[in-house]
């Protein structure tokens, strides 16, 4: 939960976009960028009314209810996400090479290819390429760009997140892990799955250590967001 919450900080930083925050609450205080929620638990058992205060200023928006424990369809919320955070411990063994295919992202026409092939222009901002918490990894082939993940530092663990493949290509976690391993030696991993990305995850290594939610307001004749 700590490495979701790191996450945040950064990238809404590197938008320039103000927030706030308590022992048991984040959120922002302007429009969040794209695939990101405007408040985020931080402890379990926040009151739900402190969350509604929160968001009040957002008449679309969704809350990361990062213990699971919220129940904000009372509220007139829908369920968008329902995943587990995962936790593998550090690899005995470091890789001495990152998996064949993978590289890491290093220039601004690489990373707008990758945001296209994954939804997030505008999102992953290319000031995160120059960010020392951030690495984003590509896989090619042929020159051909099948697949991304994107590593991020937070303390002695490094979050592996926003993974994705073209859809004629799989995704390997192994292959994933191994560049974990190879650019981050001795870091355990932690990230969150849902639906079929979960048995893959833990057969990898991973184990459950709890639930993330996401919840959905939608606006009036607005496009659902996260």
């Amino acid at each position: 939960m700590g490495a979701s919450h790191a996450w945040y900080d950064d990238v809404f930083e590197v938008h320039g976009i103000p927030t706030r925050e308590s022992d048991d609450l984040w959120s922002a205080l302007a429009p969040p960028p794209r695939w990101h929620s405007a408040a985020k638990t931080l402890r379990p058992g926040v009151v739900v009314e402190r969350v509604l205060d929160a968001v009040s200023a957002f008449d679309q928006c969704s809350v990361a209810d990062s213990y699971g424990d919220l129940g904000l369809d009372r509220a007139g919320f829908e369920l968008l996400i329902e995943a587990r955070w995962l936790f593998r411990e550090p690899s005995r063994a470091a890789a001495a090479h990152m998996a064949p295919g993978w590289s890491v992202v290093s220039d601004a026409d690489e990373l707008s290819a990758w945001n296209s092939a994954h939804e997030t222009t505008g999102v992953l901002l290319p000031a995160l390429l120059q960010h020392p918490r951030f690495t984003i990894l590509a896989r090619r082939e042929h020159s051909r760009l099948l697949a991304g993940a994107v590593l991020h530092e937070y303390a002695e663990v490094v979050e592996l997140s926003n993974t994705w493949s073209a859809s004629d290509a799989d995704l390997d976690t192994d292959a994933l892990l191994r560049c974990v391993e190879a650019l981050h030696p001795g870091r355990a991993v932690v990230g969150y799955a849902q639906g079929d990305d979960l048995p893959q995850s833990t057969a990898a290594g991973f184990v459950d250590v709890g639930p993330q939610l996401v919840w959905l307001r939608q606006g009036i004749d607005a496009v659902p967001a996260s």
